[in-house]
């Protein structure tokens, strides 16, 4: 994504928001189609590769228009985003902010595609606020509860929040979302301080998506097992970060 052109990038959107499809899938049918959206998206039906979307929901059509951005109509934006959380009565800082986003299928930070709010809405079988807001109350729950999906989310979380463009996370922003989402998953408050002392002031890195998603196995798997960091197999398939933190938490 990050060698196409603007208007190549702007493509891809449209077909996203136009189809529900990932923007991987866009670029390669747009690409066989000469970056034409219309037959590009017509070639994606035609091939099978997804159904047609489900009629859409009148009432949701509706919300989405209450909330989508006025510049981009197939959208909804940053200012529709922040208003849409809040009348769910949800703190925009909260997890499962992030939850929604995963179930939602956004692309990206304040965005919500029309074909993906709507077909991911259908999938919850909610189509008002009051209904979304239970719907958010159960992907709490989950997050809280269900482990594989927490690291559905976790995974999901470091695509969603990366700068587009970017193979890496900045360090600030993966620090802020460690905050958010893996503090409770430590053993303690004193590792978990020390995970972050050590990236900060010591590995000084931005994080790659390897790192960041093995985090969560080397908190589950080694911190939280019964031997602790004597599990840890220095010889095993984890990025070096890990070896130089186990490392530092001996000394």
């Amino acid at each position: 994504m990050s060698s196409l052109t603007s208007a190549q990038r702007n493509a891809v959107n449209q077909f996203v928001a136009a189809t529900g499809a990932t923007s991987r899938s866009a670029a390669t049918y747009l690409r066989s189609n000469a970056w034409n959206i219309e037959r590009a998206v017509d070639d994606y039906y035609d091939s099978g590769a997804a159904a047609p979307p489900k009629k859409e929901s009148k009432a949701l059509v509706e919300l989405f228009e209450k909330y989508k951005d006025p510049e981009e109509p197939s959208t909804i934006g940053i200012d529709g985003t922040i208003n849409y959380v809040q009348d769910l009565g949800v703190a925009l800082e909260d997890p499962v902010v992030l939850a929604l986003a995963y179930k939602l299928d956004a692309p990206t930070m304040g965005q919500f595609p029309k074909q993906r709010f709507i077909k991911g809405w259908q999938s919850m079988n909610a189509d008002t606020i009051p209904k979304m807001k239970k719907a958010v109350e159960s992907l709490s729950a989950d997050l809280a509860n269900d482990p594989t999906f927490f690291k559905e989310v976790y995974k999901f979380t470091f695509g969603f929040v990366r700068p587009q463009g970017q193979r890496v996370l900045p360090l600030d922003s993966a620090v802020e979302y460690w905050k958010l989402l893996l503090e409770d998953k430590f053993p303690n408050e004193d590792v978990f301080s020390k995970w972050i002392t050590f990236v900060t002031e010591e590995h000084k890195k931005a994080v790659p998506k390897d790192t960041w998603n093995m985090l969560l196995d080397f908190v589950v798997n080694v911190l939280g097992s019964e031997d602790g960091l004597e599990s840890y197999d220095a010889e095993g398939a984890w990025p070096s970060i890990f070896d130089e933190f186990v490392a530092f938490l001996r000394r």
